[in-house]
């Protein structure tokens, strides 16, 4: 019989591998259960690494949060990469913000008009400044912005890598579903799993589905200068470039429960708006299709800290599309919290903001 573990973590997206690797940093036995279940949004995700252009929900707390995140990814991606020995394809050249027509400057403009004062804000830049920057673009495009401090990441090698740092430390990967807190016994347990957090308990975490395409080009032409975001007839869209040849298009929003399947439909308006972005996509295939299953809360913030009680239980979900971004600091104050008693969680974030089902019923 293997003895009781210090640490416990469920769930094995990047969040989970990020705290068990900084849990086994400090010389812990960490153990990692997971079972890989489609729609997992960690083994989809495009990689946006953007305060900036993804802050949708322009909370103090969260843009606080993700901009401190942002400057923590530098540091965070040099010390994964020497640990695992493994090159993320993590990239800092900026992110373009792209309204394809007349009608979608104004949308545009609000993506990034309140983030004034969280770090460096973006620049304007008008259709020909847009196109010297990122020559495939469509003539069809009406100007947009420069974001210097989005950067993007090949997210599925981050969680590889994640992985390999924690194994080389001792970390032990369990595969296996869990299904009760009571099934998992280790001194702090950290419940990380997603969109399926309220299997283990009563949070309102709700999926929202996201389709992702990867597209091959099989001329191998020169590929996307930078990472865009873009609106395009008021819906918007994500694109970066992947491996050489390669273009990720990314990314839908649907409320559809637990379904995880791809959709013939989401793949063709995917392509319909990359296709008016970057005419030169039309000549390229679809290598593969992918659906993840977003973490949501009512109020888009995370859950993070102590499980009110159960003493020994700590949470860490509902990050929503920012899961990768916000890893090397919430691991860090996960970290902390679990094993030193650390208040650093901003209180908007606390799991108790909610009243969950049990306690309403027992008022």
């Amino acid at each position: 019989m293997s003895r009781r573990p210090d640490v416990a973590v469920i769930g094995g997206g990047v969040i989970g591998l990020a705290v068990a690797w900084r849990c086994a940093q400090r010389g812990l036995d960490v153990h990692v259960f997971h079972d890989e279940i489609p729609g997992t949004a960690s083994a989809v995700a495009p990689g946006m690494l953007a305060p900036v252009s993804e802050a949708d929900f322009p909370d103090p707390a969260l843009l606080t949060f993700a901009h401190e995140a942002r400057r923590a990814w530098p540091a965070f991606a040099a010390e994964l990469a020497a640990a695992s020995g493994t090159d993320l394809g993590y990239a800092t050249d900026g992110l373009l913000l792209v309204a394809h027509g007349v009608e979608d400057r104004e949308r545009v403009a609000a993506m990034y008009g309140f983030r004034e004062g969280y770090d460096v804000p973006p620049k304007s830049l008008d259709a020909d400044e847009l196109r010297a920057r990122e020559p495939l673009l469509s003539a069809a495009c009406e100007g947009g912005g420069f974001a210097t401090e989005d950067h993007h990441v090949d997210a599925q090698r981050v969680r590889a890598a994640l992985r390999a740092a924690g194994e080389a430390l001792g970390v032990r990967y369990v595969e296996q579903r869990v299904r009760s807190l009571d099934e998992v016994s280790a001194e702090s347990v950290l419940v990380a799993t997603g969109a399926w957090s309220p299997d283990l308990h009563d949070w309102p975490v709700t999926p929202v589905r996201g389709q992702v395409i990867l597209l091959r080009d099989p001329a191998k032409g020169p590929g996307l200068r930078h990472g865009i975001r873009a609106v395009v007839r008021g819906e918007p869209v994500y694109l970066a470039g992947r491996h050489g040849h390669g273009t990720i298009v990314a990314a839908t929003l649907d409320h559809a429960g637990f379904d995880a399947r791809s959709s013939a439909r989401d793949t063709d308006a995917l392509l319909r708006k990359a296709v008016a972005l970057v005419p030169a996509l039309a000549g390229h295939e679809v290598a593969e299709t992918r659906v993840g299953l977003r973490p949501d809360t009512p109020d888009h913030l995370p859950l993070m800290g102590p499980v009110p009680g159960r003493p020994g239980t700590w949470v860490c979900t509902g990050h929503y599309r920012h899961g990768y971004l916000l890893a090397p600091v919430a691991a860090d104050l996960m970290t902390a919290s679990m094993l030193d008693g650390g208040d650093g969680i901003p209180a908007a974030f606390a799991p108790q903001r909610f009243r969950t089902t049990k306690e309403s019923a027992s008022r």
